[in-house]
């Protein structure tokens, strides 16, 4: 899970099957549509393979570079934590006393919900020494890991209203209450690096949601922000750098994005509800309806703003995660409703975007915003000059042009471009720097 300078790209695009439609790029609400442009909707290439199919309940998967975590119910009032090891296909079952639940992965560490006699607690296992130990405190349940923090909800599961977000800093052994309201405060997540945990704060019956962030300053230390507010804010996620939720603002369930510091709301609007979604690097997988009503996964690019289908079934997938890029591969894990119960499963999968690829988009992109014949001839011949010098193999000149693309479109804010526009084009033209080795 790498945090990546992205293009942000909105599209609105007919999900309804996997041949050419029209796209129409959605700008914020205080800047005009772009106009049209055709793409395809391919079925993301990759191997499918079952991570637990059997009797019972598997749910709640979460995946961390080559593991995954999930909750095991019998459904006969016995609940254990388990994981698979994709580099041994092997499984292993967490210690417990079989009233486990909700885990989070991080590659290293789960933690999870166990159930005790005086209320929830939140457990941490730890993969490489096989040992578990115990957040602080009782009525604790869940927890998102990421780097040393992790977030949870504190409170009795019979006063949902008094439930809080609190987060347990490992480094320290500090417990920190973020909130404390009497609002319902439930569903956190954390970056990957530990400093940014995003939630959803409800009315106590559960509706009118907004999404809040929280950004570590220093140890125990957080700036509370409010990230966004309408009916059915929900499914907040975040990479480190950028927020992603969902909204039902428009009239329908959509995903909506904001960097993690504040920025214009911006809007991937796509046909038909979404739900669940989860956010790794550039990535960002959620599952989405259809048009026989049922949900399939699909999986956002946000470095090349393409959108791929995952899932195409009349299962109604659910509850999904992503983790970008380890060791070269990404994975989603997902489960899947089965003969009266859920099994789960992992989708494996590379992503083969070249730097001309990047260019490309970029260039459409440019030509998309049916600039000025004066701006848009002077950012092409720039991006010309890149894909000249990559054909060329001449990184150093690729590089240069591309600085140079980066200063002219930023040298039109406010005048020939908008501010939205200049960052997806700088966005984009940084991860493709980033991705040529540039200095």
């Amino acid at each position: 899970m790498r945090a990546h300078s992205l293009i942000l790209l909105f599209i609105i695009l007919a999900l309804t099957s996997v041949s050419a439609t029209s796209i129409q790029f959605a700008a914020p609400s205080n800047q005009a549509l772009l106009p049209q442009t055709t793409t395809t909707i391919s079925m993301l290439q990759g191997t499918t393979q079952p991570i637990k199919v059997g009797p019972g309940n598997q749910l709640n998967p979460h995946v961390a570079c080559s593991l995954a975590s999930y909750t095991n119910d019998d459904l006969e009032g016995t609940s254990t934590i388990r994981y698979l090891d994709f580099a041994t296909n092997t499984e292993h079952v967490l210690p417990g006393n079989g009233l486990d639940r909700t885990s989070d992965i991080d590659g290293q560490r789960i933690a999870f919900t166990q159930l005790e006699a005086d209320g929830d607690h939140v457990m941490i296992y730890d993969i490489a020494s096989q040992t578990t130990s115990s957040v602080p405190g009782n009525q604790n349940r869940d927890p998102a890991i990421g780097g040393n923090l992790i977030a949870f909800v504190h409170g009795p599961f019979s006063e949902l209203a008094s439930n809080e977000i609190a987060v347990y800093d490992r480094s320290t052994g500090n417990v920190t209450q973020l909130t404390n309201d009497t609002l319902l405060d439930r569903f956190p997540s954390v970056s990957p690096d530990g400093k940014v945990v995003v939630w959803e704060k409800c009315q106590p019956n559960g509706t009118g949601c907004d999404i809040y962030s929280a950004t570590q300053i220093g140890p125990s230390s957080f700036t509370t922000r409010f990230v966004s507010g309408a009916a059915g804010d929900v499914f907040s996620d975040t990479n480190g750098q950028f927020i992603a939720y969902t909204s039902n603002k428009s009239g329908e369930n959509d995903i909506y994005l904001q960097r993690t510091d504040g920025s214009t709301e911006m809007h991937l609007s796509i046909p038909g509800d979404q739900r669940d979604l989860r956010m790794s690097g550039h990535l960002l997988v959620f599952e989405s309806q259809t048009a026989d009503l049922s949900y399939d996964v699909f999986l956002y690019d946000l470095s090349s703003a393409r959108l791929y289908q995952v899932t195409n079934t009349r299962s109604s997938e659910t509850l999904s995660d992503v983790v970008a890029g380890c060791n070269g591969v990404n994975r989603i894990v997902y489960a899947v409703p089965g003969a009266g119960d859920f099994d789960v499963y992992a989708f494996t999968f590379q992503l083969s975007d070249s730097i001309t690829d990047q260019l490309n988009d970029l260039t459409a992109l440019v030509q998309s915003f049916n600039l000025h014949d004066g701006t848009e001839t002077s950012l092409l011949s720039k991006l010309q000059d890149a894909l000249a010098a990559i054909n060329s193999s001449d990184t150093a000149a690729a590089c240069d042009s591309l600085t140079a693309f980066i200063n002219a479109s930023q040298a039109q804010s406010g005048k020939k471009l908008t501010a939205n526009q200049v960052m997806q084009l700088v966005d984009s033209a940084t991860q493709a720097r980033t991705d040529l080795g540039c200095r």
